[in-house]
């Protein structure tokens, strides 16, 4: 192993392949190019600050693709608004139609009550007149009643005045023939 690290020792440090490389203390033979012109100068600090650094056929390149990009997000947009709008437009129709549900259905419960409103008037109005039938029949009554006592009262005393007028017959009656017999017995 001494003897590889020697073989190695101006080119590549010895790496294993689960360490991690470092960029300083390797010397690769693009170091030594990009040291004399070949690279563009200070290409990494750059990078860091935001300079644009690129070719102009990769700007190009670069433009077409956020051209495409731009593109295809329009058209997603599109039907993203399509989908949207389609959306809305059968959110509105349902409202449209729940509200014209809403609105026959009010229709049907305001004639509902106004027909059981009706219904209820005529029944009582049927009520009443039930009652005055009911009270006349009453009072019907009452007069049959009232004149059924009274002459419940001159058939009592016409009974009464009968019945005297029959004892006073039959005492007349008595006397007579007892005076007769008193007569005949004379």
């Amino acid at each position: 192993m001494a003897a590889q690290g020697k073989e190695h020792a101006g080119k590549d440090p010895v790496s294993d392949k689960c360490e991690e490389r470092n960029p300083f203390t390797e010397t690769r033979e693009e170091d030594v190019t990009d040291e004399h012109g070949e690279r563009e100068p200070f290409a990494e600090k750059d990078e860091h600050r935001g300079a644009n650094t690129k070719k102009p056929e990769d700007t190009a390149e670069d433009l077409t693709a956020k051209r495409k990009r731009m593109k295809m997000d329009k058209a997603c947009s599109k039907t993203k608004n399509k989908s949207k709008s389609a959306l809305r437009k059968k959110q509105l129709k349902r409202q449209k139609r729940d509200y014209i549900h809403s609105l026959k259905l009010l229709n049907v419960l305001e004639e509902y009550i106004t027909d059981e409103q009706k219904e209820e008037e005529e029944e009582e109005g049927e009520e009443e007149e039930l009652i005055k039938i009911f009270q006349e029949q009453q009072k019907r009554w009452q007069q049959y009643r009232s004149v059924r006592r009274e002459r419940l009262k001159e058939m009592k005393l016409l009974r009464d005045q009968f019945l005297k007028t029959l004892e006073n017959f039959e005492d007349l009656c008595d006397r007579v023939f007892s005076d007769e017999d008193s007569e005949l017995d004379n």
